[in-house]
């Protein structure tokens, strides 16, 4: 990433969470570098294990939708169709943003999708947009 800032907040913490801004190419390689399980150019940037790590459901998510810093879209482990993005495949995991960005990344589709769209409410149906954009990629 070239551009990224990183900011505190009021008490001087890096959150983690919130307060980093980049492009959205910048955020592409964010996504890029744990579609591809840590490693950016042939080298290892985070350690092996931290991607699976980050998209296992945490034993406190009911529906199998929070990893560590990532929501999921595994669905419960007794119904994986109870999943936020139905029309998504269940391996989805994405960097949620302030009001709707985000960095999506689906393993079984080699695809990253960065949404910057200050998006709240419900003008924008990111389970459609998501499968419509599925749907124009070569099989």
């Amino acid at each position: 990433m070239y551009d990224l800032v990183l900011e505190p907040d009021p008490s001087g913490t890096f959150v983690g969470s919130s307060f980093a801004y980049a492009t959205a190419r910048d955020w592409a390689r964010f996504g890029l570098l744990y579609l591809h399980d840590g490693v950016w150019n042939q080298e290892r940037i985070l350690p092996e294990g931290w991607v699976k790590y980050t998209t296992t459901p945490a034993p406190g998510a009911d529906r199998g939708e929070y990893g560590a810093q990532f929501w999921l879209n595994a669905g419960a482990p007794d119904n994986p169709g109870d999943r936020i993005y139905p029309d998504v495949p269940q391996d989805l995991f994405w960097a949620d943003g302030f009001e709707g960005q985000n960095v999506f990344i689906l393993p079984s589709k080699q695809l990253v999708i960065v949404k910057l769209s200050q998006s709240t409410g419900n003008y924008l149906d990111d389970n459609r947009f998501m499968s419509d954009m599925i749907g124009i990629l070569p099989d």
